[in-house]
């Protein structure tokens, strides 16, 4: 009985392999399922490219086109810098499905991403300060207790509520400016003890040697921060953004480490140069090219 069910089913496979072969229906049909099949597998990679785009802080508000089709990726579209170009083409290449890149964008430094995006952009921003923030005075050990109160718009950081000493209001302003990407500070906490300062013992008119060599170390160090601090922000555009590393002295910023890709070197630069405070930037950054 079943030497007879599989000759039945050996007899079913040949004839349909045969009516496939030697006849155009059935080459037709085969070639519909195959290009089915094709046609899903380009769709995939172009989604793909797209949603890696779409967690690209640099990329993501620009209209850019994307084709697929065995393994040939084609991008289109406009961005406004070469840098942004060759990010997008970095992205693509970093996909395992994609064959060879076919890199259409167009450099226009006039290009602006659409009002949708550039609103979309500033509320994830917003909200990202007020998260990042947030978190610094929780940590902080000087404001533990206090009532302090966050709200951002615009990059624009409004600080409310009450704190023990004016120490205290100076130091949530100077927490809120030292995160990335925040453009002004409206400083509107209220002091329960204004004369708190009066109580505070005198300085010396000349600080040690060792206070003010920890002062500048301090100083240099909190530049390094903001730095890398900036470059986490940008964290999608890196392949691996904690292999950089920031030293500052005196407003001058080195890069050392490596990278994925001179477009990515450019953009570590890029973002350096930015933060307030920095004068000048030494990249000595390596690209170590990845196997795909």
């Amino acid at each position: 009985m079943a030497r007879k069910a599989f000759i039945s089913t050996l007899a079913i496979a040949t004839a349909l392999g045969l009516f496939v072969y030697f006849t155009s229906t059935g080459r037709a049909l085969l070639g519909r399922v195959w290009g089915g099949q094709q046609r899903a597998a380009n769709i995939a990679v172009a989604n793909r490219v797209k949603s890696a785009f779409s967690l690209s802080r640099r990329l993501s508000t620009y209209e850019l086109g994307v084709e697929s089709k065995d393994g040939v990726v084609k991008l289109t579209g406009q961005v406004p810098t070469e840098i942004d170009k060759e990010l997008a083409g970095d992205i693509v290449k970093d996909i395992p499905e994609v064959l060879r890149l076919d890199n259409q964008i167009q450099v226009n430094q006039g290009v602006r991403p659409s009002q949708a995006a550039e609103r979309e952009g500033m509320r994830v921003t917003d909200l990202e300060i007020r998260a990042d923030l947030s978190e610094k005075i929780a940590k902080s050990q000087g404001l533990q207790g206090q009532n302090v109160q966050v709200e951002v718009q615009d990059r624009i950081v409004t600080l409310g509520g009450r704190v023990e000493t004016p120490a205290q209001k100076a130091g949530a302003e100077q927490l809120a400016m030292g995160v990335a990407s925040v453009v002004k500070v409206v400083n509107r906490l209220e002091v329960k003890n204004p004369a708190a300062a009066q109580n505070e013992p005198p300085k010396a008119s000349e600080a040690s040697s060792k206070e003010k060599a920890s002062e500048a170390s301090s100083k240099q160090n909190e530049l390094s921060n903001r730095v890398m601090f900036a470059l986490f922000n940008e964290r999608e555009n890196f392949a691996n953004v904690g292999a950089i590393k920031v030293t500052g002295k005196e407003g001058a910023v080195t890069l050392t480490g490596s990278v994925a890709s001179r477009a990515e070197s450019a953009l570590a630069e890029r973002v350096a140069r930015e933060v307030d405070g920095v004068k000048s930037v030494v990249n000595q950054l390596t690209v170590t090219t990845r196997p795909k």
